[in-house]
């Protein structure tokens, strides 16, 4: 039996819808991206206490950044949510709102990269470098 796509998937007739596919794949992927974010904060605060540098001086300054960096975390998700319609609001349709959502998820991943001390690291990821 050959599978087939969900109906969210398909317009009539058993088209693919691409438009759809791609904004799906987009989500997806920014989720990723911020899961793995929350990840690396959580696992470095934890560090920090399990270690006792937290209680530094600088300890508590690094805590306090990565604490803060979370807080964007949070709010990244919250837009991502709205992106995806799963929260109050149904998803966005006009395209320069959709733009502008993840415009302000990509400002809110730079912001706790900074603050998380990942710039470095992220450059360092990136295909070529």
């Amino acid at each position: 039996m050959p599978h087939v796509k969900p109906p969210s998937s398909q317009s009539p007739g058993g088209v693919v819808d691409l438009h759809r596919a791609r904004r799906a794949k987009r989500l997806d992927l920014y989720r990723s991206r911020q899961a793995d974010r929350v990840r690396t904060v959580r696992t470095t605060l934890e560090a920090l206490t399990q270690s006792g540098t937290l209680f530094t001086q600088e300890g508590t300054r690094r805590g306090l950044s990565l604490l803060k960096a979370l807080q964007l975390l949070q709010r990244a998700s919250a837009r991502l949510e709205e992106l995806s319609g799963s929260g109050v609001l149904p998803a966005p349709r006009r395209p320069e709102r959709v733009d502008a959502l993840y415009e302000e998820v990509d400002d809110l991943f730079d912001r706790a990269d900074k603050l998380a001390g990942r710039d470095e690291a992220s450059v360092a990821r990136l295909p070529g470098h």
